[in-house]
């Protein structure tokens, strides 16, 4: 017996992969730009960006100063962490997750995913991390500068 006029369960929206993932992990020795201190044996990432000249703003907003730019796009640029913040807008792109760095100036600052090659609008990076808990017993270092 066949049933017709009986609707399936809703269709969950398409969601979107990041088939363009940060990868080639590297050892870098992040400095503090506040205090001086380095974070040696840091692991980074190289992303792949869509274009070249993209800014590196002081904080996760568009309306914050821009402290620097990638000059290379491509998969030249190395990433520390990724962290959620306000919605920046290129074109028919958006995305509130930021990407922390080294400018070429070597200023720090927060990339806007918008520019990364892959995924989605509203999407992460598929192969870059969001900063872990950081625990410790006795004495503790400082959580380090590019997490907070």
């Amino acid at each position: 017996m066949a049933l017709s006029g009986l609707a399936g369960p809703a269709a969950t929206p398409a969601q979107a992969t990041d088939n363009v993932p940060c990868h080639n992990t590297v050892k870098r020795d992040p400095v503090d730009p506040s205090s001086g201190r380095t974070w040696p044996g840091t692991d980074v990432l190289y992303c792949k960006l869509t274009r070249d000249h993209v800014p590196v703003h002081a904080s996760r907003s568009p309306s914050s100063p821009v402290v620097g730019y990638l000059e290379q796009g491509g998969a030249a640029n190395w990433f520390v962490t990724e962290l959620k913040g306000e919605t920046y807008r290129d074109g028919a792109g958006e995305n509130g997750w930021w990407a922390g760095t080294q400018a070429d100036n070597g200023r720090w600052g927060w990339t806007p995913e918008v520019y990364f090659a892959g995924g989605g609008n509203y999407e992460d990076d598929a192969g870059l991390l969001v900063p872990g808990s950081y625990t410790c017993a006795n004495a503790c270092a400082p959580v380090p500068f590019w997490a907070r």
